[in-house]
């Protein structure tokens, strides 16, 4: 009888404390210690196709963000505009201006104004923003562009995560 009560009572404090580990590391969770975003906040995501190159360049002095895509749809692209997603609650409080840099040529994205993006070539996106300062930025931007082959319009939607310097 001894030998299964010590045996029980070995099994019960062990027992308790991983309970008490498991409801730590739960609370942990619940309350975003352990995102992953937390741990690796710089990112820059968008669809398939239309590829991110890179972390996004955040500069709150000058109030910009930048970053790098590639066309890798199978065929060319014109870019006509470059919007804030209007559901999202990120630091960019309106676009000021959108340009476009493809193979050193920068173009102000202006009206009825595009950029063409041949298939496998890369371009930088910059918008000026208004109403974010240093430290964390968050935003959700959308890229219209059209299909050179079917002439059908579309959306691309990249996040950018990141330091603002």
């Amino acid at each position: 009888m001894r030998k299964g009560q010590a045996a029980m009572e070995f099994l019960m404090t062990y027992g308790w404390a991983i309970l008490v580990v498991l409801a730590a590391i739960g609370a942990l969770a619940y309350f975003g210690v352990l995102s992953p975003a937390r741990f690796l906040p710089e990112r820059c995501t968008g669809p398939a196709g239309m590829d991110c190159l890179e972390k996004a360049s955040i500069d709150a002095s000058a109030d910009t963000v930048s970053w790098a895509i590639k066309n890798n749809l199978g065929h060319g692209i014109n870019i006509t505009n470059i919007l804030d997603n209007p559901d999202e609650t990120g630091n960019c409080d309106t676009i000021t201006e959108k340009a476009i840099t493809v193979d050193g040529t920068t173009t102000v994205l202006t009206g009825s104004n595009q950029v063409s993006l041949a298939n496998g070539k890369e371009a930088i996106l910059r918008v000026n923003c208004s109403g974010f300062d240093s430290g964390k930025f968050s935003g959700d931007f959308s890229v219209v562009y059209k299909s050179l082959d079917t002439g059908l319009q579309h959306k691309a939607a990249y996040s950018i995560r990141g330091k603002a310097t």
